[in-house]
């Protein structure tokens, strides 16, 4: 019968292999939108008498700060696919059939549930999992990024992300712990809320980013 470790590495390499070549697509076009947008500015910045030293300190603040969440999330991409493929349990060959990878996606979290059933942390744990499965797409610590937002959610309209952040990073924890540390689960030692935020940041990078780019395209014209 496997274990826990080994259904949780099948599990995360199908989600992996699931993830691969739609978080592909979202960097590429994140990445398109920041780079027109960056040529826009270098446009509006190059001539004389531009938007002055604190135009060009706020339009470099601005595309600065659309890129960040693509780069994290870019890095967490790469050392999550890099983490998964280097894996030593290995539950079937690696196919290219969407259907196939969704049954056993499905399956797999069927049996990393029914493992964590009776250990801490379960509840918080089966939540995750679910969420993962309706939606196809150090050990963690109460300190750091995913930590601090957490906190900053935790209060008013955004207690719910709060909540939810709190959960995540419950179950994280438990499934850590019991498939055996990060020596067993490397993958899950990266914080998962850090990667979850990055996600919808890069989703609100091309959203704001897409506006910005009407917007400077219009000012350029008239000037």
């Amino acid at each position: 019968m496997s274990t826990l470790s080994e259904n949780l590495g099948a599990f995360a390499r199908g989600g992996a292999q699931l993830l691969r070549f739609p978080t592909a697509f979202l960097l590429g076009w994140a990445t398109l939108v920041l780079l027109i947008l960056a040529g826009q500015v270098w446009a509006l910045l190059a001539p004389t008498g531009g938007p002055g030293v604190v135009g060009t300190v706020l339009l470099t603040a601005f595309v600065a700060l659309l890129a960040l969440p693509v780069l994290v999330l870019a890095l967490r991409r790469r050392r999550w696919l890099r983490l998964t493929s280097e894996s030593e349990t290995r539950t079937r060959p690696v196919v290219t059939d969407t259907s196939v990878d969704l049954i056993h996606i499905d399956s797999l979290s069927d049996k990393v549930e029914d493992d964590m059933t009776g250990l801490e942390g379960e509840e918080d744990v089966r939540a995750v999992m679910d969420a993962f499965t309706e939606v196809q797409l150090p050990e963690a610590t109460r300190r750091g990024a995913g930590a601090r937002m957490t906190r900053m959610f935790g209060f008013g309209r955004f207690a719910v992300i709060g909540r939810v952040f709190g959960r995540m990073e419950r179950a994280q924890r438990a499934l850590l712990t019991a498939a055996g540390g990060p020596t067993k689960a490397p993958y899950l030692v990266d914080d998962l809320r850090v990667t979850v935020a990055a996600f919808a940041g890069t989703m609100l990078t091309i959203a704001v980013g897409g506006l910005s780019i009407l917007v400077l395209a219009a000012v350029l014209i008239t000037r």
